[in-house]
């Protein structure tokens, strides 16, 4: 029997097995928030922190809210999942920040540290690639028909792993190939079993990734990102995050503007910031000029 990735899900809302509407899943750290929480010196803060010392990336939350709310005159309540890294016993401060920043989730995947010890495999507390692939073939088995989203960052190999789990999904990879890429990746033999054995019990009809959001933390330029094609879009911030998703319909029109105030706050002073942030967009054609300007930014 292939070895189970250790994981610690939570999971408060069962969707039916043919929802096939859209569903959101986020990374934590230097996605949501900036606090580095599945790092070693990140950790060591946690004892003199709480939850109202943990900062959001500027506009993210804004984000997040949209999104559950939707692009409609009512609630839509979308479907919202995070997977972090973070050890599980950081739950209660996880989900006291959103409650504070009014992000409504349906459920946090956590690397299960304590079993990771108990194993003897402390590489994988530094390993992500893994457990990124692991955790997100855990909710496609749950979620089977979905519509994903799924957002990220630069600071460790979100795009790459994003974007081999959607190879997965989409059935462009054998077994063989499957394997063979994981570990060109650096995945250990373990996690490969364990990735491969998730990918078997997937139905042959399911739903596939939509698109994929990387935010750059670390400003690494766009165009190392354009390998992965169409599929995966680099955004410098949440403004530009938000008119991304603006064009694709899943928030109004009110998202972007939040969403500029909270990353150019004042705008007489961040005017050059902002107008460079929107060509930006608009040249990466995250959106088009005419939707941007219908939006009178």
């Amino acid at each position: 029997m292939a070895p189970e990735y250790p994981l610690r899900i939570h999971d408060y809302r069962t969707l039916p097995g043919e929802f096939d509407g859209p569903v959101f899943i986020w990374d934590v750290d230097k996605t949501y928030l900036t606090t580095p929480f599945s790092s070693l010196r990140g950790l060591l803060r946690i004892p003199v922190e709480f939850a109202v010392d943990k900062r959001a990336v500027p506009g993210m939350p804004e984000i997040l809210r949209g999104l559950r709310r939707g692009p409609g005159p009512g609630f839509a309540c979308s479907p919202l999942y995070f997977v972090t890294a973070s050890p599980p016993l950081l739950r209660g401060v996880l989900e006291q920040k959103m409650l504070l920043d009014g992000v409504e989730h349906d459920g946090i995947t956590f690397k299960d540290w304590g079993r990771i010890l108990k194993q003897r495999r402390p590489r994988r507390l530094r390993e992500q690639m893994g457990f990124k692939l692991c955790a997100l073939l855990e909710g496609r088995l749950r979620r089977p028909m979905a519509a994903e989203y799924l957002f990220g960052d630069d600071v460790e190999q979100d795009a790459d792993a994003f974007h081999l789990y959607a190879r997965l999904i989409h059935g462009e990879l054998s077994v063989c190939e499957a394997d063979a890429t994981m570990a060109q990746r650096g995945v250990s033999k373990a996690d490969r079993q364990a990735a491969l054995a998730l990918v078997s019990r997937l139905p042959l009809e399911r739903g596939r990734v939509k698109r994929i959001f990387i935010h750059l933390e670390r400003r690494t330029p766009p165009d190392k990102f354009l390998r992965f094609g169409k599929i995966v879009a680099p955004v410098k911030s949440a403004f530009q995050l938000g008119l991304a998703l603006y064009a694709l319909g899943l928030v109004d029109s009110d998202v972007v503007l939040q969403c500029r105030e909270a990353v150019f706050p004042g705008e007489e002073a961040h005017l050059p910031d902002l107008e460079a942030d929107l060509a930006d967009a608009i040249e990466r054609r995250l959106i088009t000029g005419k939707k941007a300007r219908a939006l009178e930014l």
